[in-house]
Order: C-alpha cells, then structure tokens, then sequence
C-alpha cells in the first residue's frame, strides 16, 4: 500500500505540472478562441491517445454493464468541470482560478467519503486546510476590495467576479466527484477505456454548443494542440494516480499545481514573488508533506 501511494502521490505531480502548462496555453489563447473550441481541443487530441492505447494494449472497447452508469457520470462530472474552469481562467486572474479550482481535494475526499466510504484522517483534513490557506497567500484573490473605497462600479466588479469565482469553484467541485468516481472504478476498468469516453462525451457535446466558430491562426493552432497533448498527459496521469492508491490519500498534492502555475507565471507573465506568495509556498509543500510523511509512517 505505502509503494502504492508514493506511486499514486508522483503521478498526481506530473499530472498538475502537465495541466499547468495547459491553463498557460488556455490563457494566451483565450483571447480570441471561444471556450467550447478549447474544450474541444481539450479533449481530441487524449481521444485519439486513449483508443491507440487501447488496441495497442488489445482491451476491451465497451465498458462493463454494470459500471456504464458510472462512466457516464464520469463523462458528465468531467466535462461541466472542464467547461467552468475555462470560462473561469478566460475571466479572471489566472492564479486566483487556479487555485480555486484547486479546493477539488476538499470536494474529492468528501464525494470519495460519500460514494466509497474512503476513511479520511484527521491528518489529511489539517493537511489539506494548510494547504487551502497556503493557497490563498499565493493567490491574494484580487476580487477582494478594500470597504473604505466601495462605489457603484466597485460593486458591480466585484459581482461580476465573485459569479466567475463561483464558477472556478464549481469546476473544482465537478472535478471533485470526476476523481471520486474514478477511485470508485479502481480494478473494474482500464485507465485508457474510462479517458476514451470521457474525451469522446466531451468532443460530440463540445461540437454541439459551438455558437459561432473561429478559424484559429498558426499560433492559436500550436496554443490549441499544446491544451489537448497537456491536458492528456495530465488526464493519465491523473487517472492512474487514482487508481493506484485512495483518493483522500494523494488528493492533496494536486495542490503542488498551484506551485508550477505561479511558476510558469513569472517567466512568460513577469509576475514578481513576494513575501506572502513564498509563504503560501512553504504552507502548501509543508501541508503534502505532513499528509505524506504521517501516511507513510502509517
């Protein structure tokens, strides 16, 4: 079991540093591509990954009777997460969506709790509310305004982005029950048969609500093929993370994405580091390294 969280804990790294590089690409290109093209590259390119994978591995093509209820789910949860979560980083600050999107452990141990009855310890409780706070000295949430300077067009800003939050938030929480469902799917599916109809539900849907589509340019073409060959790496290994140990056990080192989005930020949006975001640092690796250690020694 421990081999198989320190397993589980790695794949959850590389899968946030692959979906940070993705919400950079997302971010440049949402300037002028509309969110269901985004999402639709979001989720070609790791369609065409997860059917190779499956006839090169020779699986199966259909899932099981009894878990088709559960893929779909799956499908569902997934695609209104990616959907909210795009709007929110197109609208917003982008580390703000970040690292709201990124309270999805909270909702994830408790959809886990809820529809697998995962036992969660109070270590991996203060874990992720360390972690939480940490967040939020990196993100210094700009809809947060001073109440001595409060005026009409204030408010109206500051509804407008408190609705966006709301939807950040909810991506996290669609996102939430997406990686419950898969620890519920451990050993019943394979990793490339549940990514396969997730991208396939996601493609169709994407092609349906397109309102007016924009013809993208060279670059916005590379920004698009970044999000889909990004956001596939980040789905496998996500999924694999999942299945390999409880969710409530690695959940917490998606926040290390908080860590590489801010990052990535400095270099390509000169974003300077200051006294709270080095803290907020040092708070969120401490709080993935308290969980590790203490479920380590367990």
């Amino acid at each position: 079991m421990i081999n198989n969280i320190k397993l589980g804990s790695l794949f959850i790294i590389f899968s946030a540093f692959s979906f940070s590089i993705m919400e950079i690409a997302v971010k440049i290109s949402g300037s002028n591509i509309p969110v269901m093209e985004q999402v639709f590259a979001r989720n070609f390119i790791t369609l065409f990954i997860s059917a190779f994978m499956m006839i090169k591995n020779k699986e199966k093509k259909f899932p099981n009777k009894n878990n088709i209820f559960l893929i779909i789910c799956r499908s569902v949860s997934g695609y209104l997460g990616i959907i909210c979560y795009f709007y929110a980083a197109n609208n917003m600050v982008l580390a703000d969506a970040s690292v709201l999107q990124k309270t999805s452990p909270f909702w994830a141990s408790f959809f886990a709790f809820i529809l697998i009855k995962e036992k969660i310890l109070k270590v991996q409780w203060l874990g992720m509310i360390i972690a939480a706070i940490g967040s939020i000295f990196i993100i210094k949430p700009s809809f947060m305004i001073n109440s001595s300077i409060i005026s009409f067009s204030n408010i109206i800003n500051l509804n407008s982005n408190i609705f966006t939050a709301l939807i950040a938030l909810s991506a996290a929480m669609f996102a939430g029950i997406s990686y419950s469902i898969i620890g519920s799917l451990k050993g019943k599916e394979s990793n490339a048969l549940i990514i396969f109809y997730f991208s396939l539900f996601s493609c169709i849907f994407s092609l349906f609500f397109i309102k007016s589509f924009v013809i993208p340019n060279m670059t916005e073409i590379l920004l698009l093929l970044l999000i889909g060959i990004f956001a596939g790496l980040g789905q496998f290994f996500l999924t694999a993370a999942y299945k390999k140990a409880p969710v409530s056990s690695i959940s917490i080192y998606n926040y290390t994405g908080v860590i590489f989005s801010y990052i990535f930020s400095i270099f390509i949006f000169k974003e300077t580091v200051d006294l709270y975001s080095v803290i907020g640092m040092i708070l969120t690796i401490s709080a993935a390294l308290l969980v590790y250690f203490c479920k380590s020694k367990n």
